[in-house]
């Protein structure tokens, strides 16, 4: 995506968002880096300064672009659509737990875990699977992020 070198705040001070916090409706609003659109809203993917972006002149496209600009430097953020690569942590009946290492072919700087589900195995018979004869710990696996969810830490 190609941003626009002179970026407008139309939301004034640039309010501090973390992770999951709620930026808009996706209908006024394109997710852009460090946001990303889940259904009918657009939502933070990184702690940061909301900053809106007006549309691209000519875009048939005419919705502003929200974007979350970090405090530091981010690696990359896994998002809903992006291919990830893991390492298989723990195994369980339903689901097994991976520690996402890549992004779209890009080292993470922190840590992201992922749930990859019995559901999402195979296509058909899936009551049949048996996660323990899928996946051990220590296996590497690729796969398509399909949603997220935010879990704060106690």
């Amino acid at each position: 995506m190609v941003m626009a070198a002179t970026a407008m705040d139309h939301d004034g001070g640039g309010d501090v968002v973390t992770p999951g916090e709620l930026l808009g409706n996706s209908s006024s609003l394109e997710a852009g880096r460090g946001a990303y659109a889940d259904g009918r809203f657009v939502r933070a993917s990184v702690t940061g300064h909301r900053r809106i972006l007006p549309p691209q002149p000519g875009s048939s496209d005419q919705r502003s672009t929200v974007e979350v600009v970090g405090h530091k430097a981010h690696g990359a953020v896994p998002q809903p659509g992006s291919v990830v690569i893991a390492r298989v942590t723990k195994v369980m009946a339903r689901v097994a737990s991976a520690d996402i290492m890549c992004v779209d072919s890009k080292a993470v700087k922190e840590k992201f875990t992922g749930m990859i589900r019995q559901q999402d195995v195979r296509a058909t018979e899936i009551d049949k699977v048996d996660m323990y004869q899928s996946y051990r710990p220590g296996d590497i696996v690729k796969a398509m992020v399909e949603y997220m969810t935010f879990c704060a830490a106690l």
